[in-house]
C-alpha cells in the first residue's frame, strides 16, 4: 500500500528512513565503481541458467570441503600415531625396533651355539673309531644353526630398516595432518 504524499516528509523518509549520507555513500560508490559493476553484469549474464543456483550452494560446499580436508587431516594425524606414537618413537615402529633387537640377542645365542656344537665335535673328533661320524654330524649341525643365525640377523637389519621407513612414513603423515587440519581450516574461516 502506497503512502500518499505529504509536504511534510522529508527525503529520508521517502527512502525508507535510511540517513541521506548512507544513500549518497551507496551511490557514490555504484558510480565510482560502474565499469566493475557493468562487467560483473554482463558475466552473470552470460553464465547458464543453473550456475547462479550453483553460485548460492558455494557456501555450503565450501563448508563440506573445510570440515573433509580438516577430518581428512584427523585421520592422517592418527595414522601417524599408530606408525610411529606421539612422540616418534612409538606404534608399529616401535615393536619392529623390539622385534629386531630380540633377533638379534636370539643371532647372538645361536652363534653361541654354534661355537659350542663346534667345539664339543673337537673333543668328540679325539675318540678312536666313533669320533668322526660324530664330529662330522655336529660339524655339520653347527654351521647349519651359523647359517640361521646369519639368516636371523639379515631379517633384524631387514625389520630396523623397515622400522625407519614407518618413521619417514609417520613423520610425513603426522606432516600432511596439520596441512590438511589447516587447509581445512582456512576454508572454514572464509565463510564465518
Amino acid at each position: 500500500m502506497r503512502r500518499p504524499y505529504d509536504p511534510g516528509m522529508g527525503i529520508e523518509d521517502l527512502l525508507g528512513g535510511r540517513d541521506l549520507g548512507d544513500v549518497k555513500k551507496a551511490v557514490g560508490f555504484v558510480m565510482e565503481n560502474s565499469d566493475d559493476f557493468e562487467k560483473l553484469l554482463i558475466l552473470v549474464r552470460g553464465l547458464p541458467d543453473d550456475a547462479v543456483g550453483f553460485i548460492g550452494k558455494l557456501p555450503e560446499l565450501l563448508k563440506t570441503i573445510g570440515s573433509g580436508l580438516a577430518d581428512a587431516g584427523e585421520q592422517a594425524a592418527k595414522a601417524a600415531g599408530a606408525l610411529v606414537g606421539d612422540d616418534g618413537e612409538g606404534g608399529a615402529r616401535k615393536a619392529l625396533a623390539g622385534s629386531a633387537t630380540t633377533m638379534h640377542a636370539a643371532k647372538d645365542r645361536l652363534k653361541e651355539a654354534s661355537g659350542m656344537l663346534s667345539g664339543l665335535a673337537g673333543e668328540l673328533d679325539k675318540i678312536p673309531g666313533i669320533g668322526d661320524a660324530a664330529a662330522k654330524k655336529l660339524n655339520d649341525g653347527s654351521g647349519q644353526i651359523g647359517e640361521v643365525a646369519t639368516e636371523v640377523e639379515s631379517l633384524a637389519g631387514n625389520l630396523q630398516d623397515l622400522s625407519g621407513i614407518l618413521a619417514g612414513v609417520g613423520d610425513a603423515l603426522k606432516g600432511l595432518g596439520t596441512k590438511l587440519s589447516e587447509s581445512g581450516g582456512s576454508v572454514k574461516t572464509l565463510l564465518d
